[in-house]
């Protein structure tokens, strides 16, 4: 069976139904599988998780979160969810994506979100960033992998950026804010995809904006925080962004290596080289102001 037939079968038997079709794959992500359904005029997706996907998602942690984010009505309504294999159906959202926009234009939307979430009060799972970043480099040493002496190099650096941060004031973050996970529906901003979510440095879901261009992460800053970053500011947001690239680039690295270039014909060694450049020239700057 293949994987549209499969997705069928399961939005029907969740759904009571025996005339669900597949409108299209949604494109995004590194390697989940998530297709919009339609049954009987109403839309749906539904997620299968790529390879692997279960060495970086706790689902025990994202179905918790996402219950606690509905009280918020930042999200979309999720219908089922599967925690052993991280399936999950839940109701479409119609809207733009605002990764296809002038993202810079929807700044205050995004910022009331993100205070919305921040400012909430809830008590999300902690991320746990560094023992994230550690889980991704053993991956890829299991898989016989051996990391060059510049990410050893930009990993020590990164070490002591952080002896600064750790007292900051943990907050509920989406911790993948990037513009392919908001959808704008007229004057509402849905925030999507809440598998990463935690508690966190606020200002970490700001960074997570650099995957559309780094130049909107730090006007996504000046938004947020009302006026040009002091200097503190922006070395935050330059951390946590080399934070992630970092963290992507062991992803990468391992995506690599258990064959998921081949099988989805995207070249995740490339795509690691980029984000270890991306991580030095943050350093690099960070360092200079």
């Amino acid at each position: 069976m293949n994987i549209e037939d499969y997705i069928i079968a399961r939005v029907n038997a969740l759904l009571h139904s025996d005339n669900a079709r597949i409108v299209k794959r949604l494109e995004g992500g590194m390697s989940n599988y998530t297709y919009v359904v339609e049954r009987l005029g109403k839309k749906y997706t539904y997620r299968v998780p790529g390879k692997f996907a279960e060495r970086f998602v706790d689902r025990d942690d994202e179905w918790y979160n996402i219950q606690q984010v509905d009280t918020l009505g930042l999200n979309n309504k999720t219908t089922y969810m599967e925690l052993l294999s991280g399936e999950k159906l839940a109701e479409y959202v119609e809207g733009t994506i605002m990764s296809e926009t002038d993202v810079v234009s929807y700044n205050a939307m995004s910022v009331a979100a993100l205070k919305k979430l921040h400012q909430s009060g809830l008590q999300l799972k902690d991320y746990n960033a560094f023992g994230r970043l550690a889980d991704d480099e053993r991956y890829c040493v299991e898989m016989g992998f051996q990391h060059p002496e510049e990410y050893r190099t930009l990993r020590a650096d990164l070490d002591k950026m952080h002896e600064q941060y750790k007292q900051v004031k943990q907050v509920p973050c989406h911790c993948d804010y990037q513009p392919t996970n908001l959808v704008i529906d007229g004057d509402k901003l849905y925030v999507l995809d809440w598998e990463f979510a935690g508690m966190n440095d606020p200002i970490y879901d700001i960074a997570c904006y650099g995957n559309a261009g780094f130049d909107k992460a730090l006007a996504l800053l000046e938004a947020y925080v009302g006026h040009k970053p002091e200097r503190e500011e922006l070395q935050r947001l330059y951390f946590h962004r080399a934070f992630q690239c970092l963290q992507w680039y062991n992803v990468a690295i391992f995506k690599d290596r258990v064959g998921l270039s081949r099988d989805l014909n995207m070249d995740f060694n490339a795509v690691a080289l980029m984000f270890l450049g991306m991580a030095k020239d943050l350093i690099d700057t960070y360092n200079s102001l």
